[in-house]
C-alpha cells in the first residue's frame, strides 16, 4: 500500500511539469521573439546568384538569390514562387525561415538556400535564411 501511495504522489508531481514543457517549447505565436544577434554580411561559397544559374546546378548546390516572392502555391503552407530578373523558381520556405517577418510581393528579399533537384521533378530551392533587402 505504501508503494502505491508513493507512486501516486510521484505521478501527481510529475504531470504538471511534463505538461508545461511541451507548451513552452512549442510556443511560436504573437510576441515570440526571434533569436537576437548573428552575422549580417556577405555570404561566400554560393554557386549561383540568379534563378537562371540556380536551375542549372546540381542537387544541394548553395545559392544566394535576390528578388521577390510573388505568390504562394495553392494548397501549400511552405511552397512559394520566387522571381528575379532572370526567371522564376519554386521555393520551399519553412515558417521558421521567415523569423516573424511579413513579406509581400513588393518586398525585395535575399534568400540563402540550396538547390533541391529530384529525378523527374521540378527544380526547387530550399530556403535556409531570408532577409528583407532595404
Amino acid at each position: 500500500m505504501k508503494y502505491l501511495r508513493t507512486l501516486a504522489i510521484l505521478a501527481a508531481l510529475a504531470v504538471p511539469f511534463a505538461l508545461a514543457l511541451p507548451a513552452q517549447a512549442a510556443f511560436d505565436g504573437p510576441g515570440a521573439k526571434a533569436a537576437a544577434g548573428g552575422f549580417s554580411g556577405p555570404v561566400s561559397g554560393a554557386q549561383a546568384d540568379t534563378v537562371a544559374k540556380a536551375v542549372t546546378l546540381g542537387d544541394d548546390a548553395p545559392v544566394v538569390l535576390t528578388g521577390n516572392i510573388v505568390s504562394q502555391v495553392a494548397g501549400s503552407k511552405d511552397k512559394f514562387i520566387f522571381k528575379d530578373a532572370t526567371g522564376e523558381v519554386r521555393m520551399e520556405i519553412d515558417r521558421k525561415v521567415f523569423a516573424g517577418q511579413s513579406v509581400t510581393p513588393q518586398d525585395t528579399v535575399r534568400i540563402v538556400g540550396k538547390v533541391d533537384k529530384d529525378l523527374g521533378k521540378e527544380v526547387k530551392i530550399e530556403a535556409k535564411s531570408l532577409e528583407i533587402v532595404k
